[in-house]
Formats: C-alpha cells, structure tokens, sequence
C-alpha cells in the first residue's frame, strides 16, 4: 500500500471513528483506551501511526472524563436533605 492510499485510508477511519467514539459509552471507551495504551506501550507502532493512536486516546480520554464529570453532576443534583434539593461533591466511600 502506497502512502497516498493509506492516507485516504485514515481520513475516513478518522471521520467515522470520529462519529463512533461519541456514540460510546463509558465503559466501551474506557476499554478502548486501555487497548490504545497497551498498543503505544509496546512500541511497535510507526511514529504516524503512534501520533494518530494518541490522538485516538486523547479523545476517548475527553469522552471518559466529560462523562464522568456529568456522573457527577446527577449525583450531586439527587443528593436532597431536608426536603431542599443540596449539592455536594460526590465522595468515594472509605
């Protein structure tokens, strides 16, 4: 495969991975992440094909973090005490 070809290539896998790494959910992208760290781990990637798998993980990093943050944000809005709906920081339990 020539490079113009694979450059064709991961233009359309980027657009569409792109569409698909939204539409995850947590946990799907958690474990792709976790695939795309042990892949860099190894360091049998090309230097492109590295940069284009950080990118990749960056992303999905974002994706995990604002779902999280949003976790958050329910979690804080349900918390009610006395009879007033209260926020406070969610705490990992002891």
């Amino acid at each position: 495969m020539g490079k113009g070809e694979h450059m064709g290539k991961t233009d359309n896998n980027e657009e569409t991975c792109e569409n698909n790494i939204e539409e995850l959910t947590f946990e799907e992208a958690l474990e792709e992440l976790e695939n795309i760290v042990e892949h860099l781990e190894r360091g049998q990637l090309t230097l492109d094909d590295s940069i284009d798998t950080f990118e990749k993980g960056m992303k999905l990093a974002l994706l995990c973090n604002r779902k999280i943050e949003d976790s958050e944000k329910k979690i804080e809005q349900l918390i009610e005490r006395n009879g007033k709906l209260t926020t406070e920081p969610f705490s990992e339990m002891e």
